[in-house]
């Protein structure tokens, strides 16, 4: 039995015992209840217990069947987190919830955004879905033990802090060929590092992977998972994208990780054509057709009407910056005036959050029967 304490909340007694039976199985020593208030008081008390199974919606037991009858607990999952985390920053907690999948109601996008909500939690790990489970209770409990016997990480190091990483996909034997050139085992997601230190051009090898592969992507993981979930709406082709893929580089190169306005190659938005028989040559004439003045004699640029040079003093890439600024915060990166700020003494913006390059197969190997 091992001297890891795992606490678990539900107020389900179906899931308190469907979690037990796996986890005393795999060697850890449970504390389960159906009772919030009595799960702080285990998780203060008991200095054995270093992770929890904690539930997001927590009704008082026995539960109805009629949703209506229902009695919510003083203590919600998200309140216990917060309790728990502010008296034991050592817990590492994982919410086993079937919240979200409710929410989203088939919506792929919000379920990822529903997720992206619970893991920003200070003390949280990672998310397992209550869906998942049912679907393939093996796989998803593999899984979750793998997370819990997962060599500790620093208690110093923040929880919250995700890595946004790039995904680069390769056929299934490409990507096997990988695993044995690293010499460790295949996995779903192979870092690129160990590659990388069996070669002496580092910078040519990493570039030849690159050009190579099948798919790219960009992805998240949150410290302590073993999950990566996609981060949809920036693609290859974006300028989210390069610069997210620069800075990854240089991560993996072990170059000092910030982009400058020289770095920066751009692809320039196309702009529409508002006003047609702009007349040329004559600046006069420009100056007539672009101005207008108002009642009070002012002088204004007509509606409709951009003038060169004088529309916008941001550069490219500082407005390039903030987009993906916004793009990643919506996603539950971090705060968008956290995540990229500008440095002066390098003149150039360093990432608030860490940055990686993973491997992948572009196909999905059949479920063994």
């Amino acid at each position: 039995m091992s001297d890891v304490g795992i606490l678990i909340l539900d107020d389900d007694e179906r899931w308190l015992a469907l979690h037990e039976r796996r986890l005393i199985r795999a060697g850890f020593s449970c504390y389960s209840t159906q009772n919030a208030t009595e799960a702080i008081k285990i998780a203060k008390t008991n200095p054995s217990v270093k992770f929890a199974l904690i539930d997001e919606i927590l009704y008082v037991p026995p539960i109805p069947v009629a949703e209506e009858q229902r009695e919510l607990q003083r203590w919600q999952g998200k309140g216990v987190i917060r309790e728990i985390s502010a008296q034991r920053s050592d817990i590492k907690i994982i919410v086993v919830t079937a919240a979200p999948m409710s929410r989203s109601d088939g919506n792929s996008q919000l379920l990822i955004k529903e997720t992206a909500k619970l893991r920003r939690q200070q003390g949280v790990i990672d998310i397992i879905h209550k869906s998942q489970i049912d679907e393939d209770p093996d796989d998803s409990y593999d899984w979750l033990i793998d997370l819990l016997k997962r060599p500790d990480f620093s208690d110093k190091a923040s929880v919250t802090t995700p890595k946004v990483l790039i995904g680069l996909g390769f056929t299934q034997e490409i990507h096997q060929a990988m695993a044995e050139q690293m010499n460790i085992p295949r996995k779903p997601y192979l870092p690129i590092a160990p590659l990388l230190k069996k070669v002496g051009n580092k910078s040519k090898t990493l570039d030849e992977i690159w050009n190579k592969a099948e798919e790219k992507s960009i992805l998240l993981e949150m410290p302590g998972s073993k999950k990566l979930d996609p981060i949809l709406g920036i693609k290859e082709r974006s300028n989210a994208f390069k610069i997210l893929a620069f800075l990854a580089k240089k991560s993996e190169l072990q170059h000092e990780v910030i982009i400058c306005e020289q770095d920066y190659d751009c692809s320039r938005r196309k702009s529409k054509m508002y006003v047609d028989n702009i007349p040329e040559n004559n600046r006069l004439s420009v100056q007539d057709f672009a101005f207008a003045h108002n009642t009070d004699g002012r002088r204004h640029l007509r509606y409709g009407v951009q003038l060169e040079g004088v529309t916008s003093k941001n550069s490219p890439l500082k407005v390039a910056i903030s987009r993906l600024r916004e793009q990643l915060s919506r996603f539950n990166v971090g705060r968008a005036d956290k995540l990229l700020p500008y440095e002066p003494e390098h003149k150039g913006y360093q990432p608030g959050f860490e940055l990686g390059i993973v491997l992948y197969s572009t196909k999905k190997e059949k479920a063994k029967k």
